[in-house]
């Protein structure tokens, strides 16, 4: 099997194990689960897939040299969200932790053709389906992982310029099973261009806003049983079909609104408080083969880190205001 990646090249995945989990009814689902949380024509940016994230955390982890146990880990890590990603911890779960999702990794790996297909080659499916038993997969923020570099470097190429993209991955090594950069500076444009992602994005008022206004849709549509929890396990087209199709005032205001666009204001009378996971990185850094991380260093940094996370702890109230309606 021969994958073509907008990150890292060319990838030849020859182990049977990966190329038929990859081919897998499970894996596959994923191309039709935007990593942004909703398909573009609703979110109004350009998005990709969690298919395109987590072949991507494979093929990270394999350039990383990560065991084989390690890459399945990877490639799997993401199989559990359901329609619209994260939106669901809008409706279910916790919007500051975003973690709905690894609660449910378990049992939705359990109840798929998952297991089959690890026991024909060998491989224990409680081991692989914990993402925390693999340091280089997972670790906790603010440090990098294959899980945060990798979706960082796609939204790089995606929305700023590819060639940024591939100078912080080509600076990116394992050193005692950690991720680290080989140098300052491509670990200073990393921690730039996430910041970026997270002030423009991730934790803007219009990102979350439009979280929040699914996530109410959502909330209408299940108790009116338009979707069902079994509905959220389908694909994020799906699921829309179903809300375009349910003939609710309500539901279909609340998907123009997401459609047709509006801005936001803030505001300190009547409005919203819209909170989400704040996301940033401390990357370690390989210098004179000692590790230090980049606030150590860049004293600046650690400075903007401290100031956004206490702007992220106490939001505004903000008003969502429909494009073309004079208020």
């Amino acid at each position: 099997m021969l994958i073509e990646d907008t990150v890292y090249g060319k990838e030849e995945i020859k182990e049977q194990v990966l190329v038929e989990l990859i081919s897998s009814a499970t894996i596959q689902r994923l191309k039709k689960i935007s990593q942004f949380g909703m398909p573009a024509e609703y979110f109004h940016l350009p998005v990709f897939s969690r298919y395109d994230h987590s072949v991507g955390v494979l093929i990270f982890l394999r350039r990383l040299g990560a065991d084989i146990k390690e890459q399945i880990a990877g490639l799997l890590h993401d199989v559990s969200h359901t329609a619209f990603s994260h939106v669901i911890d809008w409706v279910l779960g916790n919007p500051s932790k975003e973690d709905y999702q690894d609660k449910m990794h378990f049992e939705f790996i359990k109840d798929s053709e998952i297991p089959y297909i690890l026991a024909k080659y060998g491989f224990d499916f409680h081991e692989v389906c914990n993402p925390k038993n693999f340091s280089l997969l997972e670790r906790e923020s603010p440090s990098l992982c294959a899980d945060r570099v990798d979706y960082a470097l796609r939204e790089f190429a995606l929305r700023f310029d590819p060639e940024i993209a591939k100078t912080c991955f080509k600076s990116l090594l394992s050193k005692n099973n950690c991720i680290v950069f080989n140098s300052v500076e491509p670990a200073r444009i990393f921690s730039d261009f996430y910041s970026r992602c997270q002030k423009e994005n991730w934790g803007s008022d219009q990102a979350k806003s439009r979280y929040h206004i699914l996530s109410e849709i959502l909330k209408r549509a299940i108790f009116k049983e338009t979707v069902t929890m079994r509905d959220l396990k389908k694909t994020d087209r799906e699921v829309i079909s179903l809300l375009e199709n349910s003939n609710d005032d309500e539901i279909l205001s609340g998907l123009n609104l997401l459609k047709n666009g509006f801005k936001t204001e803030e505001t300190e009378n009547e409005g919203i408080i819209l909170q989400k996971k704040f996301r940033y990185v401390d990357p370690e850094i390989l210098i004179n083969n000692s590790i230090k991380r980049l606030s150590e260093i860049d004293l600046d940094y650690k400075n903007y880190i401290n100031k956004e996370k206490e702007i992220s702890s106490n939001p505004s109230k903000v008003r969502i205001v429909p494009l073309n309606t004079h208020v």
